[in-house]
């Protein structure tokens, strides 16, 4: 039989009070509100929120644009995109593997922000110089943009691109 001065003894060492019940419950909610930061984080950062129009399609197509990609590589075509800010212009400079400049193209491009299509405009640029092209960019607002450009022979403009490049701009407030 069990006396009660051994229930006592046992019970005083187990007290459950308010502050213990607070504690648990405090952080039982701080596990899950970390958890759920780590989670959030996590999707937030892989996903850039943007989605790919005509996804199957392309996805069809994804064999071409590998050898496309191996064409382009195999150029060994470099550009150097630049933004003048007192002309208000974008320059791309277009070489080659040896440095030579590649000239006799059309090129076009794409210009938008990164995380939005408001503010997405096409550019046509021209010929200014041996593999120097330039476009009119007037008005841009200070900030990040992305500048798609491609590049077609002057005789073949509705085929596929000799070159593609895809950077990030940044504009100095």
């Amino acid at each position: 039989m069990i006396s009660t001065g051994m229930l006592r003894s046992s019970a005083r060492g187990r007290n459950l009070n308010g502050w213990h019940v607070l504690l648990t419950f405090l952080a039982f909610f701080a596990t899950v509100f970390v958890v759920d930061g780590i989670m959030i984080y996590q999707a937030v950062s892989t996903f850039g929120g943007l989605e790919t129009p005509d996804a199957y399609r392309k996805g069809l197509a994804y064999n071409e644009r590998i050898a496309a990609g191996a064409a382009q590589e195999q150029r060994g075509w470099r550009d150097q995109l630049d933004y003048l800010p007192m002309t208000q212009r974008l320059r791309i400079a277009l070489s080659d593997h040896a440095g030579t400049a590649v000239s006799a193209l059309v090129l076009s491009a794409e210009m938008g922000r990164p995380a939005t299509d408001r503010f997405d405009r096409q550019l046509a640029f021209t010929q200014t110089g041996p593999g120097t092209y330039e476009a009119d960019v007037a008005g841009l607002e200070p900030g990040w943009w992305t500048v798609d450009v491609k590049a077609h022979s002057s005789a073949d403009t509705g085929g596929e691109a000799l070159y593609e490049s895809r950077q990030r701009l940044w504009i100095k407030p």
